[in-house]
Formats: C-alpha cells, structure tokens, sequence
C-alpha cells in the first residue's frame, strides 16, 4: 500500500467516497434525507477542488496494491476548539477506510502520514473530532495516543450531535 497526497484529479473520488463513508458512518443515527443535505455541500466536488487548488485542505489518498484507492484523510488549517489548547496545530477532519479494507492498516498507514506532514510543517499536534456513540474510532484514536481532550455540539442537517474532541501531541 501507499499514500499519495491527492490533486485535482481525485476529486470525484474524494467527493464520492466520502459521501458514501459519512452515510455508512451516520446512517442509523440521522435521517438519510438530512446526511444528503449535508453531504451535498460539505462533499460537493467543487468545495474539495477549491480546497486542492487554493491549498486550504490537503487530502491522502491510500491505494492498494492494485493501485486502487482504499481510503483518505483530510488536513485542513481550522480554528481549533478552546480545549484543544495548543499554539500550532491541524485537524485531521476526515479518515475514511473502504470497508473491504479495514482492519488491514489503511487507517494507521493514512493517520502516521497526515502526521508526518504535519510534522513538516513544524506543527506541534493534531486535533480531531469523533461522534460520542463511535466508540470502536474512539478506541482507536485512543491507542495511536490521541487523548480526549474535551466535547461540543456539532450539527448535522436539523440535527444536532456531540462530538468529542481528541488532540495528539506531535512532539
């Protein structure tokens, strides 16, 4: 497997796949019809292109040994929560792993290069939010070190869910 930091021609993946993973994430918590109102404008291949090509966000795309993509993270440069308390830091806003690839490392290979770039620009750490009724990606962020560092409300559609807010020390 590699990691390829992605460009303006994956942005129909980016935009697909991540609409299909946040609909598999949240399905039996909200209705489908808010998770399309919200995917169509958080997903919309021209907000992911413009983030590409303004590089306000960077993406990593994992592939297979086939050369097919299996997952993605998102770093984008985003006001940190309060409790998040830290002078340098990115959110990692989205990993995404293929269902037929889980558990294989996708997620782990995709996490340590975010960090890795994040590193290379002398971030100091990483931040991210996690629904509270995720626990099995709580668990994991939680044994790659990320510790739970405080919670706020985090809407969706008409709906409003709390999310956890979780911070990993780079340094």
């Amino acid at each position: 497997m590699i990691v390829i930091e992605a460009d303006a021609s994956d942005v129909n993946y980016l935009s697909d796949f991540g609409s299909k993973a946040f609909i598999y994430a949240y399905q039996c918590t909200l209705p489908v019809e808010e998770l399309r109102k919200y995917i169509n404008v958080e997903f919309a291949p021209s907000v992911i292109r413009k983030e590409i090509q303004a590089s306000l966000a960077t993406y990593f795309i994992c592939q297979d040994s086939a050369s097919n993509p299996c997952g993605y993270a998102k770093l984008i440069q985003s006001p940190p929560p309060r409790c998040v308390n830290s002078d340098s830091c990115i959110e990692l806003q989205r990993l995404y792993v293929d269902s037929s690839h889980r558990g294989h490392g996708v997620g782990r290979l995709l996490e340590l290069h975010a960090e890795s770039a994040a590193r290379k620009r002398n971030i100091k750490s990483i931040w991210l939010r996690v629904w509270e009724g995720n626990v099995v990606a709580q668990d994991i962020y939680r044994h790659w070190r990320f510790e739970t560092v405080g919670n706020e409300r985090y809407q969706v559609g008409k709906d409003q869910r709390t999310v956890l807010l979780m911070r990993k020390s780079l340094y």
